[in-house]
């Protein structure tokens, strides 16, 4: 049987995992085995914007995608999309989701599974032949679970593979009718409405009190792939965050659309740029999320900002944390969650110690505007933090790692009947 006859099931569900997991190795397999088919697989998820079957659809290296919807069918009624037929042998590849959504889509399609984790998780571990995980700590704690040490191989970090600027940092910023030589800095207010909603209006306070401190500094911002430019557009015309931001409008000059804020502030807009965006940055302002860990493997030094007034993921106990209204209540929850996993960056959570600034705003944005202005005004501060980052974040090459180690099963896998 030849490898054109194998399908690759890649489980995977919201934006994270898609664009930093599943992306990256869907382009591996490609380049390895193109006649192979690739078939991602999205599950139903709380973390979703809406937008993951389109995004999936328009990666060159994809073949066929199955929305939450179509997985649910087929998992329930063995029914496909468009009457697709999946092949007699292949594998399933868990990146993103519940581990059940693998191991269930396995036991269907009688293929063998594989899992890449970021956290330690021992559910449904004996479902898969292997389970990849970026570090050392990620695999002590997944041998504490009680998950065998021989189906545990440490890969490296699969989110640092797809971090690739388009042009240097001068191009970068002489194209979108910035000055290389002045101070600056990106906002990245996520990859979901109510995550922009609440810190984006925010963060342009930032900006004007940043300017009234430090004139020359330029700014950035960067929306997401999965965001578009009309819930920009009603995001900061009437901002409703919890914390009080500034409106602005958009513009469109020679260089593209700019955000313009009531206090005079003029920001490019770098419309799925991110990564552009970091490279052209001397310092980032970010929420938590996969984008920490990107800013870290480039060496950019970062503000990561959250606040339990902000919305979290409808997942677990988001749905009740967003139905609480502001008060103590609300604060201490949040509180305890912090205790738990003591930091909110990805970095952070990887060295197990404070690398880059992590502000809990309790009140207003002058709490992120006053660590900002002491970072950028430290020139060794953020060379020392740069520097921690890429040492971190570590080296690329999990993806090509984890594709051999596919291609490796599939050829030792007899064809099920």
């Amino acid at each position: 049987m030849s490898i054109s006859e194998v399908d690759i099931v890649i489980i995977t569900n919201s934006p994270g995992e898609l664009t930093s997991w599943a992306r990256i190795v869907t382009d591996s397999l490609k380049a390895k085995v193109p006649n192979a088919r690739v078939v991602i697989v999205l599950v139903p998820c709380p973390y979703a914007t809406g937008r993951e079957e389109t995004i999936a659809n328009s990666y060159p290296s994809v073949d066929k995608v199955f929305s939450p919807g179509d997985f649910l069918k087929f998992f329930l009624l063995g029914k496909t999309p468009d009457k697709f037929s999946f092949a007699k042998k292949g594998i399933v590849v868990f990146l993103g989701g519940d581990f059940w959504h693998a191991a269930g889509m396995a036991w269907k399609l009688k293929f063998p599974a594989i899992a890449y984790t970021a956290r330690s998780n021992s559910g449904w571990n004996k479902h898969f032949k292997y389970i990849f995980c970026p570090d050392e700590r990620i695999r002590k704690g997944l041998l504490k679970l009680g998950v065998p040490d021989n189906k545990i191989k440490v890969i490296g970090n699969l989110i640092v593979e797809g971090v690739k600027p388009r042009c240097t940092k001068e191009e970068g910023l002489l194209k979108w009718d910035m000055n290389p030589k002045r101070f600056t800095i990106g906002i990245l207010p996520g990859s979901r409405i109510y995550h922009m909603q609440d810190s984006l209006p925010v963060f342009l306070k930032v900006v004007e009190e940043t300017l009234e401190e430090e004139p020359d500094v330029q700014f950035l911002v960067g929306l997401s792939p999965f965001l578009d430019m009309e819930e920009l557009v009603s995001c900061i015309k009437h901002p409703n965050s919890p914390i009080k931001g500034v409106p602005a409008t958009i513009t469109n000059s020679g260089a593209g659309l700019k955000i313009l804020t009531n206090g005079g502030a003029s920001i490019p807009i770098l419309q799925s740029l991110q990564y552009d965006l970091m490279n052209m940055a001397d310092l980032v302002i970010t929420i938590p999320g996969t984008n920490t860990a990107e800013c870290a493997y480039l060496g950019r030094p970062m503000v990561v900002v959250s606040s339990w007034k902000a919305r979290i993921p409808r997942g677990g106990l988001g749905f009740f944390m967003n139905a609480l209204p502001m008060g103590n209540l609300r604060k201490r929850i949040y509180e305890k969650i912090l205790d738990r996993i003591k930091f909110t960056a990805l970095p952070n959570m990887i060295a197990q110690r404070k690398i880059v600034p992590e502000v809990i705003v309790n009140n207003d944005a002058s709490e992120i505007t006053s660590v900002v202005l002491e970072l950028m005004r430290d020139k060794k501060r953020r060379e020392k933090i740069s520097k921690e980052l890429k040492e971190v974040m570590g080296e690329s090459g999990a993806a090509d790692t984890m594709t051999d180690m596919i291609l490796q099963i599939i050829n030792e896998t007899e064809v099920k009947g």
